[in-house]
């Protein structure tokens, strides 16, 4: 009977301070767990962000190349013959310079032909 009262005995804090613990580990494995969900979720959006930016370029750049194609002096000329259009082709000389007035007071800018003599 001496016996068993000479041996420690665990207290209960003991096992109290253990399952404490062992649910402080549990809840930090799920923070984390959490965490690195919502960074693999980031990392998705950043990745479908940047295919977005890459599509938008590539159709920048095909419209640049519409764009020049388009406004090619040549081919425009051969559009218009086409399309049996009344433009017709000027010289240099049929050019006019039209020279802007002295700034008005309110602001306004207007700009003035004149004939040379």
């Amino acid at each position: 009977m001496n016996r068993l009262r000479s041996e420690p005995t665990t207290h209960i804090s003991v096992f109290i301070t253990l399952i404490l613990a062992a649910l402080v580990v549990i809840a930090g494995g799920i923070m984390h767990a959490v965490a690195k969900n919502s960074q693999v979720q980031v990392e998705r959006q950043i990745d479908q962000a940047q295919k977005r930016i890459e599509q938008t370029k590539v159709q920048i750049r095909m419209v640049e190349v519409r764009t020049d194609k388009m406004l090619d002096r040549f081919e425009m000329k051969e559009r218009l013959k086409q399309s049996a259009s009344g433009l017709v082709s000027i010289t240099p000389a049929d050019i006019e310079e039209v020279r802007p007035l002295p700034a008005a007071q309110d602001g306004s800018e207007v700009a003035d032909v004149r004939d040379e003599p």
